[in-house]
């Protein structure tokens, strides 16, 4: 039975079903509900015919002397934060109409539009507490506004996550749908936040539409014959074209297969390589290509080797001379200018003469200040090559001007020393700006 009774706020409380959980999907917390509520409070305060209560009644069911609230729960915190003592409010004596009643009450939560707009989550505590209602797809497809299918999807997706699914969104619970049957996506789908659901999806999303691109793709092989190998290059096999793993994948893999020339492939990463065996020519040449790069491997190792011997004997030989720097004239002259170029700023400024004489100080600072390659850049020097980002123009000249000038003063260089020169003396004389 059902009558309009005037209640004492004080005996009326929100309803909760026999688990403990509110009827009502809206999260009180926000800011965004403390506004309306407010908002609605306001409004009561204007009702003419009852000042301080809501025009449109609250629904509420009676258990003794206590009064549960099925619909309305907005509109009783609006009216307790007035202050209002007593309202008028729809009772319910009888158990099964109290259920009929809760039941619209959860299709009035997300279809009335005069009610604040509920959030994401909101809207799908609502939808979900229609479901648990075992209210109808359709209806509930109706009432939400949404379509019957992803009322399924979303029906799916909260049996699958079970208490979880409270703070889920719709979308994310037709998300979890989506992946039913592989348990690892439904995991992470289910423990992300709620702010991070939307990326794990489309990275899930990717991973599943590679994986099944692949597969289509390696059906098309599967069926031409094709075996799949583990490194391209095992047994001389030469790539006939590299497909992108993506949707077009078996049908750009068809149009190769049909050439006739694919005689295996190899999965790297996001391609699919197609492969061919090389023709004895070609494994000739490789051969014959693994040969050079072996006896350049010897020849760079041994210079690497050799820029070292050559560092020890240029040391070996500024040592015994620079104590007196009239015994390497030539060569001390050099250093002796490298050092007071690193200074000729501050020498042009000062007002005094400074004697810039080779001395055994000033040999040893432009030695210091004179480059000399690592290993490598000599090895690559000694075979020849001059790289801009290897050799600068000025320093170049700097190490060209001191090994010329220690020859003259008795120096023997090794002959990868003797290589490099020639090589820094061609690359300088392609221009000066050739080294910058």
């Amino acid at each position: 039975m059902q009558e309009l009774v005037n209640v004492d706020i004080e005996d009326v409380y929100p309803y909760e079903d026999p688990e403990g959980n509110s009827l009502n999907p809206r999260d009180f917390s926000t800011p965004e509900s403390a506004e309306y509520i407010a908002t609605l409070g306001e409004q009561f305060r204007y009702n003419k015919l009852n000042p301080g209560q809501p025009r449109v009644k609250p629904i509420l069911y009676r258990d003794g002397g206590i009064y549960w609230i099925i619909d309305g729960e907005c509109r009783y915190r609006a009216m307790k934060a007035i202050g209002t003592k007593r309202f008028l409010a729809e009772v319910y004596d009888d158990v099964a109409d109290a259920e009929t009643a809760r039941a619209e009450a959860a299709k009035a939560m997300v279809e009335t539009d005069c009610k604040l707009n509920l959030t994401a989550a909101e809207m799908s505590r609502g939808v979900q507490t229609m479901l648990s209602l075992d209210i109808p797809d359709d209806e509930v497809a109706a009432v939400a506004r949404i379509e019957p299918e992803k009322v399924r999807r979303a029906r799916r997706g909260a049996r699958r996550v079970a208490d979880a699914a409270y703070d889920m969104t719709l979308d994310r619970l037709m998300a979890i749908a989506e992946f039913d049957g592989d348990e690892e996506a439904v995991a992470e789908l289910r423990d992300c936040s709620q702010g991070e659901w939307a990326d794990v999806y489309r990275r899930l999303s990717d991973e599943r539409e590679r994986a099944e691109a692949l597969a289509a793709a390696e059906r098309e092989l599967a069926a031409a014959g094709v075996p799949r190998v583990d490194d391209r290059l095992d047994g001389g096999r030469r790539c006939v074209a590299n497909v992108l793993v993506d949707r077009r994948a078996a049908e750009r893999v068809r149009g190769e297969l049909d050439g006739g020339a694919v005689g295996a492939y190899a999965v790297e990463g996001n391609w699919i390589a197609l492969l061919r065996d090389e023709t004895d020519e070609e494994r000739g040449m490789a051969a014959a290509a693994r040969e050079r790069e072996a006896a350049e491997e010897v020849r760079g190792q041994r210079d690497r080797e050799m820029w070292e011997v050559e560092r020890g004997a240029r040391l070996e030989w500024l040592a015994g001379r620079i104590a007196d720097p009239k015994s390497m004239r030539n060569a001390a002259g050099v250093l002796a200018g490298a050092a007071a170029d690193s200074v000729s700023a501050l020498l042009s400024e000062l007002d005094a003469d400074v004697d810039v004489s080779p001395t055994p100080a000033l040999c040893a600072i432009g030695w210091g200040l004179t480059w000399f390659p690592e290993p490598w850049v000599g090895a690559h020097l000694a075979e020849g090559r001059a790289l801009p980002w290897e050799v600068r123009s000025d320093r170049a000249r700097g190490l060209l001007a001191l090994h010329d000038a220690m020859v003259r003063d008795g120096y023997e260089p090794g002959e990868v020393m003797v290589s490099a020169a020639e090589t820094l003396r061609a690359f300088l004389g392609g221009g000066e700006g050739d080294g910058e």
